[in-house]
């Protein structure tokens, strides 16, 4: 029985992964014409402009490290719910009550009138519309520039009518209702498609297979220390475990998002979450830095706001969440200590120099939890008192020390928690998180 695992970024593989860099062009057009051949055969028609090629999916059975790499199904489900301006946070259950919400969305769509409408209700399609006409003015623009052939306009013309990017709005609308009403309906047909298709032999021939498999790790350890679920964590601990045991080379390293992957940071970040697996003194019976009373009431005074953010600002803060998770994962802590919210608020990181690092914990579901709360950094002999104290109280400490998730925030903490332990600090540390086992009821 197979299992999916993690997806992987097509873009750092072919980046990172490959044998020659001269190639990157080649090898992109390779999974993305194998992407449209599964959506041609599927669908007969593709979406103007889009080859569902940003992300592979890891598929693996009980005895194998990676298995075989597939095209992501999860991609092509997330860029449909996208486009039709539906929720796609969270594990999605891909079922018939899906395929309604999907369908009633079509419907909706039925009943636009006008451009302003299109932008402020599908805002992807009208960026398909745009672009398409763009396409379409571009290819008058050549024939009268005399720089293509006749057969060359009428197969521009033929693949701008194919995709459905015709002039009118309303031919527009009525061309993409249908097209999405059959992507909906037989998305199911492509899933089985791809989950037919492996990568395995191409990666293997054209890629840094040590490389590969070194980034592939890394992935796994991106979920643990994403997860809450110890079974989920100890699933990955163990691949990681096989893969440090394994015959591969170590000597490589690659760049995922901004994070340095090599084998170092492996082996810290697997110590990490065996330490995590093994040891439950970090957790306490308080609720590490509360909001406070004022800032409670501040809160319920207003009106509430909802925060919209477009999809490049989501992204972009899930790289920098991703990197501030891998950051303090790779760091060489102690004890990882998580209050009453567990993982849904502040958490504490104690180090063998006496420093203990409180930093929001990022959560995927929220990306504004990457760079959204200031980091606070204090020493062990007063961290039981001070971590219990709200942001205002925090402020005015100056025993407390706050800064910001600024560009340089990940260099100002490593000076701080890298400055060498003395025997002291280290007993001091150890006995905080001793300290904070023994005071646990429960």
């Amino acid at each position: 029985m197979e299992e999916k695992t993690v997806q992987l970024s097509l873009k750092t593989i072919i980046r990172e992964c490959s044998k020659n860099p001269n190639m990157v062009m080649e090898y992109l057009s390779y999974f993305i014409l194998k992407n449209r051949e599964n959506v041609h055969d599927v669908f007969r028609y593709k979406k103007f402009n889009d080859d569902f090629a940003d992300t592979v999916t890891c598929y693996r059975k009980a005895d194998e490290l990676v298995g075989i790499i597939r095209p992501s199904y999860d991609e092509f489900l997330n860029k449909l719910l996208e486009t039709l301006g539906i929720s796609s946070t969270g594990q999605i259950i891909d079922n018939a009550l899906l395929s309604k919400k999907m369908l009633d969305k079509v419907e909706a769509l039925k009943s636009i009138h006008n451009e302003s409408e299109l932008e402020y209700y599908y805002p992807l399609l009208y960026k398909d519309l745009v672009n398409g006409r763009r396409y379409y003015e571009s290819l008058q623009k050549m024939k009268k520039q005399e720089q293509i052939s006749d057969q060359e306009y009428a197969d521009g013309e033929h693949y701008y009518y194919g995709c459905a990017m015709k002039k009118s709005l309303k031919n527009f609308i009525e061309t993409q209702s249908v097209f999405y009403q059959r992507l909906i309906l037989k998305r199911f047909e492509y899933k089985d498609k791809v989950e037919n298709t492996s990568f395995n032999s191409y990666i293997r021939k054209y890629f840094d297979v040590n490389k590969f498999i070194m980034y592939v790790i890394h992935r796994y350890l991106c979920t643990c220390e994403a997860s809450n679920d110890k079974e989920v964590i100890r699933k990955y601990v163990d691949l990681v475990e096989k893969y440090l045991n394994g015959p591969y080379d170590k000597n490589v390293s690659l760049e995922d998002n901004g994070v340095k992957v090599n084998y170092d940071m492996i082996v810290q970040r697997y110590s990490n979450l065996k330490k995590l697996l093994g040891d439950q003194s970090n957790i306490v019976e308080w609720i590490l830095i509360p909001e406070g009373k004022k800032y409670s009431r501040v809160k319920s005074e207003k009106t509430p706001r909802m925060t919209i953010m477009n999809m490049d600002e989501i992204k972009r803060l899930e790289v920098l969440g991703e990197r501030k998770r891998s950051f303090y994962e790779s760091s060489p802590y102690l004890a990882k200590v998580m209050g009453l919210r567990r993982y849904h608020g502040y958490v504490g990181y104690i180090y063998p120099n006496g420093e203990v690092i409180l930093d929001r914990e990022y959560i995927p579901h929220h990306p504004s939890t990457a760079s959204g709360d200031a980091i606070y950094h204090m020493n062990v002999h007063d961290f039981e008192k001070l971590s219990r104290c709200d942001k205002q109280e925090l402020i005015k400490n100056p025993k407390v020390a706050r800064m910001n998730h600024s560009s340089t925030w990940e260099e100002r903490v490593s000076k701080l928690i890298n400055e060498p332990a003395t025997e002291k600090t280290q007993e001091d540390s150890i006995r905080l998180i001793k300290r904070l086992k023994e005071k646990r009821t429960y």
